[in-house]
């Protein structure tokens, strides 16, 4: 069976949708999958699953699809699995020979999307947009399965996130990741140095991450000026280092941008923030036990209506929702989260009490 999924950006979005080729291969371990990707989460994912064939599309004009029509033109699919409906994808899959196009359901699709393809996935089901993922594999025929992902880290990747985070004298570290694409849906820099500062008062050293936008700089330049404890990896990571930071991290806050489903993916518990968007469409899907949320109550307010009440993709509009996010609330869930990882250390400490017990009864 060959297939051909395509899911061009985001980052975050790309992530999760890394959990259907696991769960084809899981039941077709013989499947072929070619990956149409854009550039960014092409230097996410090519290293993380060797399995995978990538073919990069930069959506950078005619000149672009031209090439891509000509690299396409003599492979042939029995599935593509359309899992972004913008035009620009469209377009593409357009240029993919496959006898079954699948895409979403007509609540999830937008831009023409449902003139590119001939399947859709079943309506309904959950609100999560891995939840909308997983149904491509139903329109395959295929068992519905339970979403993980399995990627692969190196050794070498380890041992240069271990570099990175260096040896820390505190009881825990924090991966913090406040800025996103969209300004409306960054963490304001106020209540990130408050938050740092409470983090350190329960000996929590705070690692902070980003790329090198001029936004980003300065906002490590004023984390790290008022909270010096503060680690900065802004714009020092490649994105497959960054993952491994994040898998070697106690836990990580974020605002609704990558570091989330980053985090989710790895097993990594983590607070994220939210305002503009919905975190049961898309929080950590595995664990939103933590996400802080002034969605519903926002969206009351906005709109006069519960968010089950309204179409799937509703966002707030309100250019300063965030501030809404206070200090309390997301101190309530570091304290819930720390409380919950010294349970998890003492049940671990009395498991390995009772093995060396175990151990040195059959050495006597």
């Amino acid at each position: 069976m060959r297939i051909c999924v395509l899911r061009l950006s985001a980052i975050g979005d790309c992530i999760n949708a890394a959990s259907v080729v696991w769960a084809i291969q899981k039941q077709n371990p013989q499947a072929r999958i070619t990956w149409i990707i854009g550039p960014a989460a092409y230097a996410m994912l090519k290293d993380l699953m060797p399995e995978v064939e990538f073919i990069i599309y930069r959506k950078s004009g005619i000149s672009e699809l031209k090439e891509f029509r000509h690299l396409m033109k003599d492979r042939t699919f029995d599935y593509l699995l359309l899992m972004q409906y913008a035009l620009s994808a469209s377009l593409a899959s357009f240029m993919i020979k496959a006898d079954v196009k699948i895409g979403f359901d007509p609540e999830r699709s937008r831009e023409f999307h449902s003139l590119f393809i001939n399947r859709r996935i079943p309506s309904g089901g959950g609100r999560h947009m891995v939840d909308a993922f997983m149904g491509f594999v139903a329109a395959m025929d295929l068992r519905p399965a339970a979403p993980e992902w399995d990627f692969f880290f190196s050794p070498n990747l380890m041992d240069r996130a271990s570099e990175f985070l260096g040896v820390s004298s505190y009881a825990h570290r924090v991966v913090i990741s406040p800025c996103t694409s969209k300004r409306s849906k960054d963490w304001p820099v106020g209540s990130c140095i408050e938050t740092a500062k409470y983090l350190v008062s329960k000996n929590v050293r705070p690692v902070l991450i980003g790329g090198s936008t001029q936004e980003e700089k300065l906002f490590e330049q004023a984390l790290t000026s008022v909270v010096p404890e503060t680690l900065s990896l802004v714009g020092r990571t490649t994105l497959p280092q960054c993952l491994a930071c994040i898998r070697l991290a106690d836990f990580v806050i974020s605002a609704d941008t990558a570091a989330v489903h980053m985090a989710n993916a790895v097993g990594t518990p983590v607070i994220g923030l939210y305002a503009t968007h919905d975190p049961e469409r898309v929080g950590p899907y595995l664990d939103r036990r933590y996400c802080v949320s002034v969605y519903a109550s926002l969206v009351r307010r906005e709109y006069g209506k519960e968010p089950e009440e309204l179409p799937w993709r509703t966002r707030v509009r309100d250019p300063k929702a965030m501030s809404s996010i206070t200090l309390d609330m997301i101190v309530e869930k570091i304290d819930l989260l720390l409380h919950d990882l010294g349970e998890k250390e003492k049940l671990q400490a009395e498991e390995t009490s009772k093995r060396r017990a175990a151990q040195r009864e059959q050495e006597f």
